[in-house]
């Protein structure tokens, strides 16, 4: 099926790390090529070859992704950093084939309201779906209610600040431009969902209800809740999806309310797929146009947990 070498880009981190034993395991006759703009990245050990590129902001970036792909007959391109799928959409670049190679991403309108926090909040707000009060610090003013301010794309906690109302003045002048939102508060109800959606196959999404350390998902639980997969299909029409995105919410007065999208593989994607749900997997078989077979949910209250190894606990009763 796929015997060519298959490339991660923006590969250096944790999620190109688990991407890369994915592929190995599901695609084994093939070559991993990993790159990034950090040669030392610890990531470069787990790919059979690892590149240097430019930063996505860098003039050269292009060129240098377009070449690379050339001389390595890349059959698969996978881009895994927003700013690198921020540049490839402003470059017009994302599509079906990226220099002959099959390019693993979402949908263009899927990324561009991605990768904008504002028109994710927007596009939600539009379709109906819950979102937190959402507007520009420097142009809109905030309600009543403490605040999340960040910046309008980029991934993480980075940039996030969250402060009281009254200090909000105090903070604008220096986030002018940045969002800001009405602060979620209940930690406790926060949820991760991978969500897919592709020609000929309906939509599947898996929800962990998780705990973060450090910006990422440190451990979670799977759980069932028909809301939420509700309000996932919601998102799938909203953003015409084709492909596989990452959303993330905070239950609201019993509502599920979308902060965020990603839309890109997230951290808990090697979880996913270790629990049946194999984005990745799909999201390259669907663009070979091969079938990408059944799935049946994992347990409720499967619990995962991020240290130095990724561990699964799957219900005592259910394992029996």
């Amino acid at each position: 099926m796929i015997s060519g070498p298959i490339l991660l880009t923006g590969a250096g981190g944790d999620i190109g790390v688990s991407l890369a034993g994915i592929l190995r395991e599901a695609f084994p006759d093939a070559i991993l090529l990993g790159a990034d703009c950090d040669p030392a990245a610890p990531g470069a050990l787990s790919f059979d070859q690892f590149f240097t590129l430019p930063r996505a902001d860098a003039p050269n970036y292009l060129t240098a992704l377009r070449g690379l792909v050339r001389e390595n007959a890349a059959q698969v391109v996978i881009p895994l950093a927003e700013a690198e799928l921020a540049r490839l959409l402003d470059a017009g670049a994302i599509g079906l084939f990226f220099e002959g190679a099959v390019m693993i991403t979402a949908n263009d309108r899927a990324l561009s309201i991605g990768l904008d926090k504002l028109a994710t909040a927007r596009c939600l707000q539009k379709a109906g779906i819950p979102v937190p009060e959402t507007g520009i610090v420097g142009v809109d003013q905030p309600g009543d209610y403490d605040l999340i301010v960040k910046p309008r794309s980029g991934q993480g906690s980075k940039g996030l600040l969250r402060i009281r109302r009254e200090d909000f003045d105090f903070h604008a002048k220096a986030r002018s431009g940045d969002i800001w939102q009405r602060w979620l508060k209940r930690r406790e109800d926060e949820f991760t969902c991978g969500l897919v959606r592709f020609g000929g196959m309906p939509t599947r999404s898996i929800s962990f209800r998780r705990t973060l350390k450090g910006g990422l998902t440190g451990s979670g639980e799977v759980v069932h809740d028909a809301r939420i997969d509700a309000v996932c299909r919601e998102v799938a029409d909203a953003l015409d999806l084709d492909g596989a995105i990452n959303v993330q919410l905070r239950m609201d007065k019993g509502e599920p309310t979308i902060f965020e999208i990603n839309p890109r593989f997230s951290s808990t994607v090697g979880f996913r797929h270790r629990l049946g749900f194999q984005d990745c997997v799909w999201s390259i078989v669907n663009r070979l146009w091969l079938a990408s077979g059944s799935y049946e949910p994992p347990i409720a209250g499967t619990l995962i947990e991020r240290g130095e190894q990724e561990i699964i606990r799957v219900p005592q009763a259910a394992a029996i």
